[in-house]
């Protein structure tokens, strides 16, 4: 049940937060609004889990390990986000390839912080997950040394640090699709929606992920080099739409029902095949 429910959540959460992403571009009041969402989600998590509990070790494990992380780390990269974009500097691109270079040195070396219970993170390992991930567990000392004072009803040892290393890698792969634009173009400070174009996108915007994701994956730009953040921050530029957070995206595209994961290409692929039965029934 509790997973079923968190599942639905986690999808309608990502869906609001990219709208939320598209609605305003000043730092406050995304952050503001992305806050209040993630905030109503995470308290709506906290009341099942408290009424129904779970079943087993297995399953508490689980819930505190990957699901309450996908959650509480969307509140942790809104923070780190609006931090970031109040403190970029405005209309010189060297200034802001030094800034992002300096923000991805940062990340790196939280990482390196915490190297054993990153490493524990990063491989998937399972060997301490009862020490980790129970609520009835003391955690494992110093290995936790931002020691929260925590709510032991709905938090265990390990859950906050996970979520930290989840949000910091959406942090990073934000930092890199903008150092990304700025080695395109060097002249040119990141202004999103600055540059004037003849196309503009007007469909669903996850659409234009799931198409961004096809193309990369599929090997069809730059000789099969082409990165999915480069993808998007292309078709951003030339659509003059925000498409968001790749992680958030695939995230969004994943948590569809199975035979749907890939709504948009069947539907291009469907009316492809349309045009053509059409054509050579003239």
């Amino acid at each position: 049940m509790i997973r079923e429910f968190s599942k639905r959540s986690l999808a309608t959460l990502l869906d609001e937060l990219q709208g939320l992403d598209h609605s305003t571009n000043n730092p406050l009041q995304k952050m503001g609004s992305s806050l209040k969402a993630v905030k109503t989600a995470i308290n709506r998590l906290r009341q099942i889990v408290l009424e129904q509990g779970f079943p087993s070790v297995e399953e508490e494990i689980n819930f505190f390990k990957h699901i309450k992380t996908d959650f509480f780390s969307q509140q942790i990269f809104a923070v780190e986000r609006y931090t970031l974009e109040r403190n970029m500097p405005v209309r010189d691109a060297e200034a802001q390839r030094l800034f992002l270079l300096g923000e991805i040195a940062y990340v790196e070396r939280f990482f390196l912080s915490h190297p054993f219970v990153f490493e524990y993170f990063r491989i998937g390992a399972t060997e301490l997950d009862e020490r980790y991930f129970l609520r009835e567990s003391e955690g494992a000392g110093l290995l936790f040394p931002e020691g929260l004072e925590r709510d032991r009803s709905f938090s265990t040892p390990a859950d906050y640090l996970f979520s930290k290393f989840k949000a910091y890698g959406m942090v990073k792969d934000w930092l890199m699709e903008r150092l990304d634009y700025l080695e395109r173009n060097p002249a040119v400070a990141y202004l999103p929606g600055a540059e004037s174009v003849e196309l503009k996108w007007t469909g669903d915007s996850v659409n234009l992920a799931e198409l961004g994701y096809a193309l990369a994956l599929s090997g069809q730009l730059n000789n099969g080099q082409a990165a999915i953040a480069q993808v998007f921050r292309w078709m951003e530029e030339k659509f003059a739409v925000s498409i968001g957070v790749p992680a958030r995206r695939m995230a969004s595209i994943r948590s569809r029902k199975r035979l749907s994961r890939t709504k948009f290409l069947d539907e291009l692929k469907e009316v492809l095949e349309r045009k053509m039965d059409e054509d050579e029934g003239r």
